[in-house]
């Protein structure tokens, strides 16, 4: 019979008995639905209002339980959530305050639905998103040994029907292999995909040194879901940690740089200064027609998620203020053959910029702002974000 979780301690114990009993689960090379079924599974949240407004965890939880039907439960440690859904329990820990990590047992399937319907029955959540060259160095940035990649790069809702096919719009693969590093770099060498070299996800070994036997393997995706086994829980949530701190520097960095406002200042705040500046994004677009690419971008289809009327404002350049459905903030973007120029309003979430980047990465252009990350260090080094 479980035990209550009444803390995190408690939940991390519980946890590592299921990565330990998922060890002896082997899924069907072939069956892609079949990763993950039987780990731990964990699902990386950004909740910004929590930070910037004060916004209460238990209480958003609270709400978003009563509007689709799961029941939240408090338990002895002020920062941990149960969720009831159906027979299956979810435990969200909100140490991190903006960022959660969101843990289950269910069924992939199961747990799958329960984050789509949080995030998209709130303004107040969004997904942690792992661009494809982070998550291609996350071997080297956690210590530990790739042992699988996956590849998803799908162009095919961003071009209209009557475009000629390409047979690169869609790419989907996942290797095995005793050097997929190796592998992965080969196939970026080589240009393989050009402009699609997509990663999806990536499988990483973790060992403790001098103990073999204390490991933890995770896959971790794009989408910030991770699913775990092995026989060491801590390892796996030292990974994660390792990964929402490079995450929150990311989105940190955004919003303190990019966030366009005015601030008060002189003798009774009667003088003003305009502070942030817009964020430039350069792109070789891979679709046939870029008015019906950007039409697309903002008609709210995910992962976009940004809804907004494009205006023709001179040869091949569209303009449009959007709305952000993740935020409600209104965001103006102007779309040109060669960048994508992006005004964030001061206090809305830099997590908009990283998203749209991720969108643009896994259905446009697999290298864009590739230059954004270290090589096997984790945040952001590039030209836009240095000061």
């Amino acid at each position: 019979m479980l035990q209550p979780i009444e803390n995190r301690r408690d939940l991390a114990r519980h946890l590592q008995a299921q990565m330990e009993a998922s060890r002896y689960s082997v899924a069907h090379e072939l069956d892609d639905e079949a990763e993950g079924k039987n780990s731990v599974k964990t699902y990386l949240l950004e909740a910004h209002t929590v930070e910037k407004a004060g916004d209460d965890p238990v209480e958003i939880l609270s709400q978003l339980g009563k509007t689709l039907g799961f029941q939240t439960a408090a338990t002895g440690d002020q920062d941990l959530v149960t969720l009831r859904d159906g027979d299956h329990d979810f435990w969200c820990d909100t140490s991190l305050k903006r960022y959660w990590r969101l843990h289950a047992m269910a069924p992939v399937k199961l747990a799958d639905k329960l984050t789509d319907r949080l995030v998209s029955g709130t303004t107040r959540l969004d997904r942690v998103w792992l661009a494809p060259n982070y998550l291609e160095n996350l071997s080297k940035v956690l210590g530990g040994r790739l042992q699988t990649f996956s590849l998803r790069h799908d162009r095919r809702k961003m071009r209209a029907d009557e475009d000629e096919y390409n047979e690169l719009d869609f790419v989907s693969m996942r290797l095995w292999s005793s050097r997929a590093h190796e592998t992965l770099g080969k196939l970026r060498k080589a240009a393989v995909f050009p402009h699609g070299m997509s990663v999806r996800s990536v499988q990483v070994r973790r060992e403790i040194d001098d103990h073999p036997s204390e490991y933890a393997v995770a896959e971790f995706f794009q989408d910030g879901k991770v699913t775990a086994s092995g026989t060491s829980f801590d390892l796996h949530s030292d990974s994660l940690l390792l990964i929402l701190t490079d995450y929150r520097k990311v989105v940190t960095a955004i919003e303190d740089r990019f966030g366009i406002g005015v601030e008060p200042h002189g003798p009774r705040g009667k003088g003003a200064t305009l502070t942030g500046e817009p964020f430039t994004i350069e792109i070789k677009w891979t679709t046939p027609s870029l008015e019906y690419t950007v039409g697309k971008i903002f008609s709210s289809v995910e992962p976009f998620r940004l809804w907004g009327i494009p205006q023709k404002v001179g040869p091949d350049h569209f303009r449009a203020r959007a709305v952000d459905l993740h935020v409600g903030a209104m965001l103006t973007f102007d779309i040109t053959p060669k960048h994508v120029v992006i005004q964030l309003p001061r206090g809305a979430c830099g997590n908009t910029i990283v998203r749209f980047l991720s969108a643009l990465q896994y259905h446009l252009n697999s290298d864009v702002a590739d230059d954004l990350y270290t090589s096997g260090v984790g945040p952001w080094n590039s030209r836009t974000l240095a000061s």
